[in-house]
């Protein structure tokens, strides 16, 4: 099995939007090419955002069964909410302004997970997450 990576937040929005970058590597997931995980916060943010009728659901729900989700610790919280607080005037934000979860928290987030674990992120914010000191792969 390939070694896991961990996704941006935005990678699945892109995805259920047609990006062809993001579709794929969503084929090459349900291929068994690439291990992806998503954080606990990214789902959140998924399913209060981006699941807009029944079809939405049920085609989330089936991709996320591929999907492993990386629970929240209490000291990933302490490193993202340091990173939030260092670098929330460069967070870049790919996805609507009119989304109301905190983007710049969901890449914190993110950015705590890949820099405790070691776990690749698929972002197409490279320079952010590189400058914090994470392995980015573009899509």
């Amino acid at each position: 099995m390939p070694e896991l990576a961990l996704l941006d937040e935005a990678v699945l929005v892109h995805y259920m939007s047609g990006d062809s970058g993001a579709r794929n590597l969503i084929d090459q997931l349900l291929g068994g090419e690439v291990s992806l995980a998503i954080s606990a916060a990214t789902s959140l943010h998924l399913w209060c955002h981006e699941v807009s009728g029944r079809k939405a659901e049920i085609h989330l729900s089936a991709l996320m069964r591929f999907i492993e989700q990386v629970p929240l610790s209490g000291d990933t919280a302490k490193s993202s909410g340091t990173i939030f607080a260092r670098e929330q005037a460069s967070l870049p934000n790919e996805l609507e302004d009119s989304v109301t979860v905190d983007l710049g928290t969901l890449k914190a987030v993110n950015a705590a997970i890949s820099l405790e674990t070691g776990m690749p992120i698929y972002s197409r914010n490279v320079e952010w997450y590189e400058n914090l000191g994470c392995e980015v792969l573009s899509y």
